[in-house]
């Protein structure tokens, strides 16, 4: 360990700094212990992970988006992923064994994740870079706002409840106003005196467009609803 005192040079000072963070990631970021056995088993349409309840299975072909960040600590930045499938979402970590086999895997099934992505990240040390690596055609999000849509005949609560039961889930920003969040959208829905209204962003895919038409078209009540 280096102890930094008034005598010390500042020009000795900046060489260590910059010896420090020039560093290779593999060298200045040692993480993943190999030499024990990995937690994750792969198979050909998955892998199987020791959750905390129970064993689980994530096939790649469920898998709705990979996103690569990194968590900081006192001394050093650990890298993770987080795995989006079928609503559910998993965060993974370097320090865990077998994550090089996980990021070897996860190349070769979805050629799209950048095979330098970790040494990016680790490039800005102790700064959060949140990087998507992959995303399904039916789960990319737009950068801004895309949707709107209005309903007639129906309150808040009763629309909370039915889209919470399709899976979204929901947080309560105000008496008029809710949050309402699932893999493939991001809406606010408010009720004011000119009747309530849904509005955010949402993947604009088919499939997606499809599943909102069956949903609002069971209300039974007045709607539209744009994409921009």
């Amino acid at each position: 360990m280096t102890i930094f005192t008034q005598k010390t040079p500042i020009n000795n000072f900046l060489k260590i700094l910059k010896a420090i963070f020039s560093r290779p990631a593999e060298d200045a970021y040692p993480a993943v212990m190999e030499d024990k056995p990995s937690l994750f088993t792969f198979e050909e349409d998955g892998f199987v992970y020791p959750f905390q309840l129970s064993r689980a299975k994530i096939k790649w072909a469920e898998i709705e988006r990979l996103e690569g960040y990194k968590r900081e600590r006192m001394t050093v930045d650990d890298i993770c992923m987080d795995v989006t499938w079928n609503g559910w979402k998993a965060t993974f970590g370097e320090e865990m064994p077998g994550w090089k086999e996980l990021q070897k895997k996860v190349m070769e099934i979805f050629p799209e994740v950048p095979a330098d992505w970790e040494g990016k990240i680790l490039r800005t040390p102790f700064a959060v870079t949140y990087t998507v690596l992959y995303e399904r055609a039916d789960r990319k999000m737009p950068a801004a706002p895309n949707f709107y849509a209005a309903f007639e005949n129906i309150d808040l609560v009763t629309l909370q409840g039915i889209l919470e039961e399709r899976g979204w889930k929901s947080r309560k920003e105000s008496e008029t106003c809710t949050e309402l969040i699932n893999s493939w959208t991001d809406w606010w829905l408010e009720e004011d005196g000119y009747g309530l209204r849904l509005h955010g962003m949402v993947a604009c895919h088919p499939d997606n467009v499809a599943i909102l038409e069956e949903i609002f078209g069971s209300l039974e009540v007045p709607y539209k609803y744009e994409f921009k």
